[in-house]
Parts: C-alpha cells; structure tokens; sequence
C-alpha cells in the first residue's frame, strides 16, 4: 500500500519535490504596466525580492525547479477568452504574445539554462502541457506553487496539481495578486480543499534539516 504523506517534512523532502514559478512575467509584474491601467502591483512588487532570496536557496540544495509562463499565439484566444476580455475590457485583447516584452520573464526572476521552462496557453500549468509527464519521469510527488496571480493561474494549477494526484504546498509569502480580499479567500480555500499553506522560512527549515 502506498504510504500516505501527512507532515511538511515528509511532503517536501527534496528528493521528491519541484517547485513551480508561476507566470512571474512583465505582463503581470511590471510595475506601471499596462501604464493608465491603475493595476496595484504593490503586493507583487514587494513579493519578488522574496522569491528571489528562496530561489537562491533552492539552487543551492538543487531543488528542481520549473518556470511557468504564459505563451500566446493568435489561435489560442478562444471564444469565451474574447468574451471575457469584452466584458471587462470593451474589447479583444491580445496578451502574452510569444517573443513580446510581455511574455518574458521579469529581470529579476528568471530560469537558469538547466531549469524546466513550460509555456501555457491557459490558467493552468497542466492544461495541454507537458507537465505531468516531466514531473512523473522525475519522480516528484510535490509540489510547492509560487508566483502570480493567487486566485487565477496560482490557485487554478494548485487545483489541477491536486486532481492529477500530486500533494500541494504553497508558501503564502511567495504567491501574490493585485487583491488582497480575493488573495486571502483564495488562501483560505486552496488550504481548506487542495493545498497546504505554510511560509517559505518553515520550507527552507525543514530542507535544513536534510543537509
């Protein structure tokens, strides 16, 4: 019988483990961006030095790491993608483009040659991706979810991560939104159903303890 998994240590021993970079990109990160918007990117502004400072201390133990981003081209934008973009835009809107200032990773926060990068075409990491079948061949078990946005590509591949089986962990400190209402119930509902949330200082002291 497959044992069952039922503390933070055991969860994230780093053998089995992979931490995700959800959509840290300048679409979404940038300050100032789109400019006249008046998106607040305060909380995702004061994330990155964080997740910065972690990604140093992955690297160190040899932490897998897989860098997710958003990847369009001008097939991918489906009906009800449009639909929404009309609804709260007044218009289409085409985001994301590949080779676009919008689509690359910010400055601040990239991956390293060796580091598995998936591009996506929807707010979850899985959704018609080569994901699953990377992180099976590497025998991960968890995954630790950080980046933007909390309650839309964070929370909806946290979800998916879940029902394909993996166990979820999310450092509340390393994931971000421009709502702290919608980033808080988001938190309370991925810790209630599909994820653990603990902080990245009670990751990085437990993979201490491996050393």
């Amino acid at each position: 019988m497959e044992s069952i998994l039922t503390d933070l240590a055991q969860k994230i021993k780093i053998s089995h483990t992979a931490v995700l970079v959800i959509d840290m990109q300048n679409v979404y990160c940038a300050e100032g961006y789109p400019e006249g918007s008046g998106i607040d990117k305060t909380a995702i502004r004061s994330m990155i030095p964080r997740l910065q400072q972690f990604l140093i201390q992955l690297r160190k133990k040899n932490v897998t790491i897989v860098f997710v981003g958003t990847v369009m081209n001008v097939g991918n934008f489906s009906p009800s993608i449009k639909e929404l973009c009309i609804r709260h835009y007044g218009k289409e809107v085409a985001y994301c483009m590949r080779n676009s200032w919008e689509a690359e990773f910010i400055p601040e926060i990239h991956p390293d040659a060796n580091e598995i990068v998936i591009e996506k075409t929807r707010y979850s990491a899985f959704f018609k991706t080569d994901l699953d079948a990377r992180l099976r061949d590497l025998g991960i078990a968890t995954l630790i979810v950080t980046g933007v946005g909390t309650n839309v590509c964070v929370e909806t591949t946290c979800r998916d991560g879940f029902m394909h089986d993996y166990y979820i962990v999310v450092p509340r400190d390393l994931v971000a939104t421009t709502d702290s209402k919608l980033h808080k119930s988001s938190l309370l509902n991925l810790d209630r159903y599909f994820t653990t949330v603990t902080s990245s200082k009670d990751i990085l002291q437990l993979w201490g303890k491996e050393d």
